[in-house]
């Protein structure tokens, strides 16, 4: 979302983006008119919670906490910044507030834009949400059985509720079945992520438009004019995501395989307590490390399955091996193997023997070389921007 909100600002918009405390320098960094609406406290006890990292828990936590919690501050941001006429709105999946805004008053668009396409509801390739070996929503059979439960025992409840008590005060009737089709904006929605990494999400709606990775580290704060000190050994990455505090058993292990195989790691987490207190001298830990620059320069990595690690290892053409967890990495790591850029990892005693594979099978060197071709040509953040234009000028973007 910086990536496009720096786009929109060079082309002479005024850019507002609403986002958590500890994110609001970055946005000041990128040119940007930062409104946070989760404090640094609030935030830091979310990400100190195991349960955020788990199957459920995650899902109540984000959909149930953040994304309900959050929309009245949110949409009365929303009405405060409007400009009849000159407003254009920009949501991510969980943004609720912009699409009930966008039911009030038609004449201001709404862009959808999703990073990774395991929340839309494709019966003819389904998306993986789970590690379960017999997923209901996979099965043609089972399939919209499978979502009118989930929507009406777990997603409604937790969100119909805060979205119609807004609409009913603005004289909107009721809406049901939150995430089937109601949240998607009527007016336009990027996919940023290429056709070819999720064909199933082809014309699956009318108003969806492919833009491809955004491929973005984020505008740099400190020592932003020093170049970044890249490793000479091609060291293998270990990473549970820059928002996981929970890593220190996973680096632990991580250690001990680099310790068998004799080959150099580097482990890169958010916070100082992720990393074991003892670590031989051919396992770094390191902080936050932009990856596009980083990861030509490794051998492989080993990560949760966060779409924005997942697209720059598949980038730089590096194997992966991910771990899942929660949110979008089931599926993100079925799409990998898909392509055949990887393997998922179920269990961590495994990892020893999954690295061996990966960094010596030679018909993976080979896709991910293939996919790594691939990339090029427009950024996906231009082209989200120019669907932004024409969504605010009626007119139709040329891909």
């Amino acid at each position: 979302m910086l990536a496009i909100g720096m786009e929109l600002k060079r082309r002479g918009y005024d850019v507002a983006i609403s986002l958590a405390e500890p994110y609001a320098k970055l946005a000041e960094a990128a040119g940007l008119d930062p409104y946070p609406l989760m404090d640094r406290q609030t935030f830091d006890t979310m990400l100190a919670d195991p349960s955020m990292w788990t199957l459920l828990g995650g899902m109540r936590k984000v959909i149930g906490g953040v994304a309900a919690e959050l929309l009245r501050p949110l949409f009365d941001l929303i009405e405060s910044l409007h400009r009849p006429g000159r407003t254009v709105l920009v949501s991510h999946p969980l943004d609720f507030a912009a699409r009930i805004f966008r039911d009030l008053d038609p004449t201001t668009p709404l862009v959808d834009v999703h990073l990774a396409p395991v929340m839309l509801r494709t019966p003819e390739q389904p998306a993986r949400l789970t590690s379960w070996r017999f997923e209901p929503t996979r099965h043609r059979r089972t399939f919209r059985l499978a979502y009118w439960l989930g929507d009406k025992i777990i997603l409604d409840p937790l969100l119909a509720g805060p979205i119609n008590r807004i609409r009913k005060e603005h004289g909107l009737s009721p809406v049901r079945r939150i995430m089937h089709r109601w949240w998607l904006s009527p007016d336009r929605v990027l996919a940023c992520y290429p056709d070819w990494f999720a064909p199933s999400t082809v014309n699956a709606i009318p108003q969806l438009r492919h833009v491809g990775f955004p491929l973005f580290d984020g505008p740099r704060l400190d020592g932003a004019d020093q170049p970044l000190d890249l490793p000479t050994d091609r060291p293998i990455v270990f990473t549970g995501g820059s928002a996981n505090w929970h890593t220190r058993e996973f680096f632990r292990a991580a250690t001990e395989v680099c310790v068998k195989l004799d080959r150099p790691g580097l482990l890169l987490g958010g916070n100082e307590n992720c990393f074991p207190k003892t670590l031989p001298s051919h396992v770094r830990p390191q902080g936050y490390v932009p990856l596009g620059e980083l990861l030509p320069h490794c051998s492989a990595i080993v990560h949760h399955g966060g779409i924005g690690t997942t697209s720059q290892a598949l980038r730089a053409g590096v194997s992966q091996i991910i771990r899942p967890l929660a949110f979008d990495q089931f599926d993100n790591a079925d799409r990998v193997e898909a392509l055949g850029c990887g393997v998922c990892l179920h269990r961590d005693r495994d990892l020893a023997g999954k690295l061996g594979f990966v960094l010596n099978d030679v018909g993976m060197a080979e896709s991910t070389r293939r996919i790594r071709d691939r990339f090029g040509g427009s950024s996906a953040p231009q082209l989200v921007a120019d669907e932004i234009d024409a969504a605010l000028t009626g007119t139709t973007a040329q891909l």
